[in-house]
């Protein structure tokens, strides 16, 4: 994780903490899962004259899942924030074949996404929809040739209902990175459209 990618992560959360202690009515905490079916990553095939080309297959479909964490404020505005577990997949060209055939290595890119949003619901009754939209900060291990980008912006809609003390929220969020760092011609590059369908569980029975 880099030193830049740190900084911003410790000022979001000193915000949300400052927020949380000063203007807070309530704070709810919880996980999240989901999934999405778009590619991890583009797609490529380079070739190289006198040497083997290079060519990349994106993994498709896959799943989030972290904690989570809203303080509400007055109305219907609330902060959340996230920490979700992204595994990203892909495939490298690794030998070719006398007879044409191409074996391919298998590779893992993890990733963590850390966005901090604003939510607005517009409803106080037991069903409510809801925006989100803010920053989203990523941090990256395990690269195999890859240097995803750390950073982008994030926007969703859902809807919230109650059930006891929890609230149940499911959700579409679309995510737009940056471009990845250091896009040399052969290294396999993120896709920077993300959709992903989430699933949420909040324990609401924390007040401030």
């Amino acid at each position: 994780m880099g030193a830049t990618i740190l900084k911003q992560i410790a000022a979001t959360a000193l915000i949300f903490l400052f927020c949380t202690k000063v203007f807070a009515q309530r704070v709810s905490i919880g996980v999240v899962a989901g999934g999405y079916g778009n590619s991890d990553f583009v797609s490529h095939y380079h070739p190289t004259p006198g040497f083997n080309p290079s060519i990349a297959i994106s993994g498709s479909g896959g799943y989030i899942v972290g904690p989570t964490l809203e303080v509400r404020f007055v109305g219907g505005l609330s902060l959340v924030a996230d920490a979700l577990y992204k595994p990203l997949h892909y495939e490298q060209s690794a030998t070719f074949h006398a007879d044409g055939s191409i074996g391919f290595a298998p590779a893992t890119v993890v990733t963590w996404q850390f966005p901090l949003l604003a939510k607005y619901r517009f409803s106080s009754g037991r069903v409510q929809p809801f925006l989100e939209g803010g920053p989203a900060f990523r941090t990256a291990g395990n690269l195999n040739t890859t240097n995803p980008s750390n950073r982008g912006v994030s926007a969703g809609l859902g809807f919230e209902g109650g059930w006891r003390a929890l609230s149940l929220a499911p959700s579409i969020r679309y995510t737009r990175w940056a471009r990845d760092r250091f896009p040399w011609s052969h290294d396999v590059q993120t896709r920077s459209d993300q959709v992903e369908f989430q699933f949420r569980v909040l324990w609401s029975g924390m007040r401030k």
